[in-house]
């Protein structure tokens, strides 16, 4: 590692790190990638990974941009010491949970599909954009005022306030383990103790 790098107290404190656990909490800006990142680095260093039998220093991140941070700070750090880059992998955490799904075979890599933020919203969106074209009149009915058609700017507030409590609802849904299948079942016993009762 480099001699002359200067660290703060609790980097070094960081870099200590020997086994067990270790929370690492800092605003942003801190240095935590490039502290985790040396870390990382001096744990295969010393060999305390033991890269022959397959094992890995495994971090985990919440965006695609910090994995390709992570990675290439890890490699440039091993490059340094004249090592290989291998002894870590980078994921995010939805990357790692995807492949534990597939690792256990709960289901095949076909079934699953694993969207980021983006994807999701535009999914929701459509869906919810189609929900309204098939009920129109119903959706419609919490707008008429008066009896005057809404106004443009009623349909967009009352368009976001749909997807709001859409993506509301598959939260809690999400949250409490419920299928699509067991959402729809419920919804039809429903309706039909509603038909009954008419």
């Amino acid at each position: 590692m480099n001699s002359d790098l200067v660290l703060r107290p609790a980097q070094q404190d960081i870099l200590r790190y020997q086994s067990g656990k270790m929370a690492v909490s800092a605003v942003p800006g801190s240095g935590k990638t490039f502290t985790l990142s040396l870390l990382a680095a001096r744990l295969i260093a010393n060999g305390r990974i033991d890269v022959a039998t397959g094992q890995q220093v495994l971090v985990v991140t919440y965006l695609n941009a910090s994995v390709d941070t992570f990675r290439a700070r890890i490699r440039h750090q091993l490059e340094d010491l004249g090592l290989p880059d291998e002894g870590h992998d980078v994921r995010t955490l939805h990357s790692l949970s995807l492949e534990i799904i597939r690792w256990a075979g709960d289901m095949s890599a076909e079934e699953l599909i694993v969207l980021d933020d983006i994807q999701r919203n535009q999914h929701l969106a459509a869906a919810v954009d189609g929900w309204i074209q098939e009920n129109t009149r119903l959706w419609e009915a919490f707008l008429i005022e008066a009896g005057r058609a809404p106004s443009p700017q009623a349909r967009a507030r009352w368009r976001n306030t749909t997807e709001s409590t859409a993506a509301t609802f598959i939260r809690a849904a999400k949250n409490e383990q419920f299928t699509p299948e067991m959402i729809l079942d419920a919804m039809q016993q429903r309706q039909s103790a509603a038909d009954d009762e008419i």
